[in-house]
């Protein structure tokens, strides 16, 4: 079907495509996030001025995947890999495919339609520990001194809340200001950017206080019955998986 035919879903699904090449073609051979952005300001552009859409995907599509043929050209005509050893392309595209594959297990929340998967899977993850794990946290620790009432755990939860929940526009808090960059026209890139490294950064820095809070429940409460305990394992298992999964494992608070 011609391009110029395609309806406005189907469009969109091409830009998605071109997208996704792009970003390819960034993380796999290392090259600046401008390129992607330049795309992102033609594509504006073209839908500001009305410009013929079907022309401008057909260029765009033949000019990321000469990009990526002049790179996998490159890599061919380089030395030869040791046999048995595993290339330095092989190894960058089988990380990423395999943290990809990490974070694909968590639920996917649509914030909007071009937002990155991690900020999407991430949001997912939260609403599942906000939605199924937080209130059995909450029975476990009724007792403690990590009950709901406590300081501690009321400022816990409100930044859970804050990250995980769906608010306004059916977005986190954490990320109004993401959805209104995402929103914007012409779009500013680098806040994109920024905007999406701040709420992995908040949510690392919850993730390792959570953690910190559960190791001391086990720890200081040795009286705990054991399904009690066994539960406070399972939520802890979970929390440890997202900070390996979601590879921030460095980022925690300073102390």
């Amino acid at each position: 079907m011609p391009l110029d035919k395609l309806s406005p879903e189907e469009i969109t699904k091409v830009v998605a495509k071109i997208r996704e090449r792009y970003d390819e073609y960034i993380f796999k051979y290392f090259k600046p996030k401008t390129v992607k952005f330049a795309f992102e300001e033609r594509y504006a552009e073209v839908l500001q001025k009305r410009m013929d859409i079907s022309n401008f995907l057909i260029a765009e599509i033949e000019a990321v995947e000469e990009l990526i043929k002049r790179e996998e050209a490159k890599v061919a005509a380089g030395p030869q890999a040791e046999q048995g050893r595993e290339s330095l392309a092989d190894r960058v595209e089988r990380i990423y495919q395999e943290n990809l594959e990490k974070i694909r297990k968590y639920p996917e929340i649509d914030i909007h339609p071009t937002a990155n998967e991690e900020i999407k899977r991430l949001v997912g993850a939260l609403n599942t520990l906000d939605s199924e794990y937080w209130p059995r946290l909450i029975e476990i620790l009724r007792d403690t001194t990590y009950s709901r009432g406590s300081m501690t755990m009321v400022n816990m939860e409100s930044q859970l809340r804050y990250l995980g929940s769906p608010g306004i526009d059916r977005v986190p808090g954490a990320l109004s200001r993401y959805l209104y960059q995402l929103n914007r026209f012409p779009r500013d890139y680098p806040a994109i950017d920024r905007e999406e490294k701040e709420y992995i950064l908040e949510s690392a820095f919850f993730l390792h206080d959570l953690d910190e809070i559960l190791e001391r429940a086990l720890a200081n409460y040795p009286r705990l019955r054991e399904e009690q305990k066994q539960g406070l394992r399972e939520i802890q298992q979970y929390v440890k998986g997202m900070i390996q999964d979601f590879r921030v494992r460095d980022l925690k608070r300073q102390k």
